[in-house]
């Protein structure tokens, strides 16, 4: 992908910008070596033939700066500067995807800068799906904290790449290149220790919901653009029971669900997940 920058809010951002057409922002999510590329790539390369394609890497991803406070932004305070971004590229009236965290940052912007959004997909996103409540919540936390907080993981790059759940679910050498190169990229700019250090509110599990029941959940309603839910049967950290309660949130969407998927389903149904985004975002 190549890639380009530009200056917002202050902050210097690297930037993908393909094809023509009705504009589709794709926004990644959160954990060390994400970034638009390795989440999204797949998606430009198949829609790109039919729409202008926008993604970036968000604050302290990527090539993208780190924040200027070394401390970590979290899915809410990245809102300000995606949105400086989209208006920077005079994106207006999209359809926004966001993957995960991106999701949640995808609603916000239509709750808050209406004239971006035409439309939002939410992919696998524990970030702005509700909490089930009580002993319900306990197994996809569990299942949370293997995946995000493996110990080890940043050891190595080989342990990296294990812990990876880019590449939990196949073989595929394509993403495992790209799994290597963000790792010594995240590395070299000490990446993990945001992370490590972010704010207690934002990595423990019991507070982290407080985000989107705050400015997300009570906003759905007011929202009249279409919504689409993209799930996976086999994403253990947001189990489906989360995306059916969001559904029941939204009156204006509608969901998808993926067998044989796990939370990265951009990768693990690539095929029709692109079919599914090239139909709905026109």
């Amino acid at each position: 992908m190549t890639e380009h920058y530009l200056e917002a809010g202050g902050i210097r951002t690297c930037y993908i910008d393909r094809g023509s057409g009705p504009t589709v922002v794709l926004l990644h999510g959160a954990a060390v070596g994400v970034d638009a590329n390795i989440t999204w790539f797949r998606t430009i390369e198949a829609l790109e033939a039919n729409y202008r394609v926008v993604s970036f890497d968000q604050v302290g991803f990527g090539h993208t700066d780190p924040p200027a406070d070394g401390v970590m932004k979290n899915r809410l305070e990245r809102v300000d500067h995606a949105i400086d971004v989209l208006r920077a590229l005079d994106v207006s009236n999209a359809c926004i995807v966001g993957h995960s965290e991106g999701a949640f940052m995808a609603t916000r912007i239509a709750i808050v800068a209406p004239e971006l959004a035409s439309k939002i997909v939410l992919v696998t996103t524990g970030g702005t799906a509700p909490y089930l409540g009580g002993d319900a919540d306990k197994a996809w936390m569990e299942a949370s904290q293997v995946a995000y907080h493996t110990p080890g993981q940043f050891d190595s790059e080989e342990a990296f790449v294990k812990a990876s759940g880019y590449m939990k679910r196949c073989n595929d050498p394509q993403l495992e290149a790209i799994v290597r190169e963000n790792y010594r990229h995240s590395m070299s700019i000490n990446q993990h220790r945001l992370f490590e250090t972010m704010p207690r509110k934002d990595a423990d599990l019991n507070s982290y919901g407080e985000l989107q029941n705050e400015y997300v959940l009570p906003f759905l309603h007011d929202l009249e653009i279409p919504i689409l839910l993209v799930w996976a049967t086999e994403d253990a950290t947001v189990p489906v029971e989360r995306g059916l309660k969001l559904l029941a949130q939204a009156p204006t969407a509608q969901m998808h669900i993926f067998r044989d998927s796990g939370h990265n389903v951009m990768h693990d149904q690539r095929e029709k997940f692109n079919r599914l985004l090239n139909g709905w975002c026109q």
